[in-house]
């Protein structure tokens, strides 16, 4: 099992509880396969495969699970760019949820990373941050995303 930092995207990779699922097979059946690569995020549960790895008995389900080219846990994202979980809640009414573009698998929540980068002019070698406006100095690079938060990047 390898370990994922907080701005890898989950590019040629699926959700191992998504295919279990569709497999009806156990949601550790992976773990027994040969030359399967399983990766996770740190501190997280969640596992997911890699496509060209899967047994050749599922191949045919990859198909059903969902593409999250782009994509990367919504946990992940909020370490990486300091941002409070509560923001990428709908019912929060938070400002910046609209900017994101936000998936749920399999009770799973998933922020793509890398359409967000890009819709602010970013290229995925930056470090970011999100915070208020009011706590960048006055020549740190920032882009407005809200009337109150900013990210910064460097």
């Amino acid at each position: 099992m390898f370990q994922l930092s907080d701005n890898t995207t989950l590019d040629n990779y699926i959700l191992s509880k998504e295919l279990m699922r569709l497999a009806g097979i156990s949601p550790n059946a992976f773990r027994y396969w040969k030359d399967c690569i399983a990766i996770k995020y740190y501190k997280s549960r969640v596992v997911f495969l890699h496509k060209k790895y899967i047994h050749k008995k599922y191949i045919h389900l990859l198909q059903y699970c969902t593409n999250l080219e782009g994509y990367i846990q919504s946990a992940p994202f909020c370490r990486y760019t300091n941002l409070p979980h509560s923001h990428l809640t709908k019912s929060n009414n938070s400002k910046i949820y609209d900017l994101l573009n936000i998936k749920v698998v399999d009770g799973i929540k998933f922020v793509n990373l890398k359409k967000f980068l890009s819709s602010c002019g970013l290229d995925d070698n930056c470090t970011i941050y999100i915070e208020k406006c009011r706590y960048f100095a006055p020549l740190e690079k920032k882009i407005k995303l809200t009337n109150s938060l900013c990210l910064g990047y460097y």
